[in-house]
């Protein structure tokens, strides 16, 4: 009875993401417990923060990233 309750909750959850316009996705990431993840990922953020133009890259990054507060390229608050 239990397993009920929570598949028609999370059905019920489902609908109402999907009543909002919401689709669900899987993706793959990288596994952080890997062995060697954090050594190659240090590695490579060593690599990125020696290129010449790193700063200007880290600026252009951070005018481009969208507000917290920014959905899909609007205002959260013009939704409501």
């Amino acid at each position: 009875m239990a397993r009920s309750a929570v598949r028609s909750r999370v059905a019920a959850h489902r609908a109402q993401l999907r009543a909002r316009g919401l689709r669900p996705i899987q993706i793959w990431v990288p596994d952080t417990r890997a062995p060697g993840f954090a050594e190659e990922a240090r590695r490579q953020s060593l690599l990125v923060a020696a290129e010449s133009d790193f700063i200007d890259m880290m600026d252009f990054i951070e005018r481009n990233e969208p507000e917290p507060d920014d959905v899909h390229g609007r205002d959260a608050d013009a939704s409501r």
